[in-house]
């Protein structure tokens, strides 16, 4: 059982990392002290699943792939099944296209590939915890889609269903910007960061995502591909 309570709007940041690497645990809990963020470090996908049901006081996950009682990405699948919209950062050595698609299809939200810098795992857990807190009670609305930001799912006709924080994320930013073609590098740089630009593969499985939830095999589609160039939110097919 997941606790599905989250901590929301409050100013300081807590992170639950889960790392079996002790020294690599203790260097970025450091760095994360440094700039004022608390963090608990757990060992185990056991001990994460009881400080996520019984504490309920973190921000994010910073969530190692590889741990002794199993693989981070069943954690972050239960989470997801509970309906926690914790975000969730996978850190692994694995950099291999399927892997990242794997993790981010069962509930991650972003994912980092050792080595990397403690500066780009900080600027990332800022950026998905500010995306999660996101200013609530509000709508958004395009042709006969609304997008509920305070209860994260989206409407079309007589269909609700749940969005993941980087679904709204980029579902948000294409209601922001209607009938534009909008450049894949340009997505990725305002969605996801800097650091995601080139990487195509991310992107096409959000939008697919997407699609299946806006559609749900009986809706036109809204979500049209400009071939080589990017997608554009619209109601009828544009003209190429």
């Amino acid at each position: 059982m997941i606790n599905t309570h989250t901590t929301a709007g409050r100013g300081v940041l807590s992170i639950l990392l889960v790392e079996d690497d002790v020294e690599l645990a203790n260097s970025i809990k450091g760095d994360l002290d440094k700039q004022r963020i608390s963090s608990r470090v757990v060992g185990k996908l056991e001990e994460a699943r009881v400080l996520l049901n019984t504490v309920a006081t973190f921000d994010a996950v910073v969530l190692d792939l590889n741990l002794p009682d199993g693989n981070g990405v069943d954690l972050a699948r239960d989470c997801r099944k509970a309906g926690l919209t914790i975000p969730i950062i996978m850190v692994t050595g694995r950099d291999a296209v399927e892997d990242r698609v794997n993790g981010l299809r069962h509930g991650a939200d972003d994912y980092v590939c050792k080595p990397f810098a403690v500066d780009e795992l900080i600027a990332r857990i800022e950026a998905v915890c500010r995306r999660n807190r996101r200013v609530q009670g509000h709508s958004l609305r395009y042709h006969d889609i609304e997008v509920d930001l305070l209860k994260r799912c989206l409407r079309r006709h007589d269909m609700e269903v749940a969005l993941s924080t980087r679904e709204l994320d980029l579902l948000v930013y294409f209601m922001s910007n209607p009938e534009q073609v909008l450049e894949k590098k340009r997505i990725l740089r305002d969605v996801w960061g800097d650091g995601a630009e080139g990487d195509d593969n991310l992107l096409q499985v959000y939008t697919n995502y997407l699609r299946n939830k806006l559609e749900n095999g009986r809706f036109s589609r809204v979500l049209h591909t400009v071939r080589s160039v990017g997608y554009i939110l619209a109601d009828k097919e544009p003209a190429m």
